[in-house]
């Protein structure tokens, strides 16, 4: 009965499937981008090159992110590694704990959130009106968060 328990496991190799198949339509995406900003630079168009670069960015780290995502949802949960697979493989990737696969997901977000509002104010020219802010009030927000949630479990594993 057990065995059939752990074996539904492998069911969330699904999702790293899917997360897998996002970040490369999101590495597409930065990489078709980059074609529009060299576009933009042989036009002499030099704001939208930035902003085209800054956006491309943008699309590469989220790409990035999900590519983490679903390697740490694989080896961290999937994937049952033998001893000598475990030194080889980053140690990154492998999460012991749902916890740390939480604290990984906001690590993840607020650095996205910050190189986006970095493309935003790019592709504004500096010039943010007032609800501008929301976006870096989040990331605090995020970040705070973050920390109770790490706190919270740092005091969970020392019972």
């Amino acid at each position: 009965m057990i065995s059939f328990f752990l074996s539904l496991r492998y069911i969330m190799i699904l999702a790293s499937l899917g997360v897998l198949i996002g970040a490369f339509l999101m590495l597409w995406e930065g990489l078709l981008g980059l074609i529009d900003a060299i576009t933009y630079l042989r036009s002499g168009q030099d704001i939208s090159v930035i902003a085209a670069v800054l956006g491309s960015t943008d699309k590469f780290l989220f790409g990035i992110v999900l590519l983490i995502f679903a390697y740490a949802i694989t080896f961290g949960f999937v994937l049952d590694l033998s001893p000598e697979d475990r030194k080889r493989v980053p140690s990154w990737i492998i999460l012991d704990t749902v916890g740390e696969l939480k604290i990984l997901f906001f690590q993840l977000i607020i650095l996205y959130l910050v190189v986006h509002f970095a493309t935003l104010v790019a592709e504004t020219g500096g010039m943010l009106e007032w609800n501008g802010l929301v976006l870096p009030a989040s990331i605090l927000f995020l970040a705070a968060a973050m920390k109770l949630v790490a706190t919270a479990s740092d005091h969970g594993q020392s019972r």
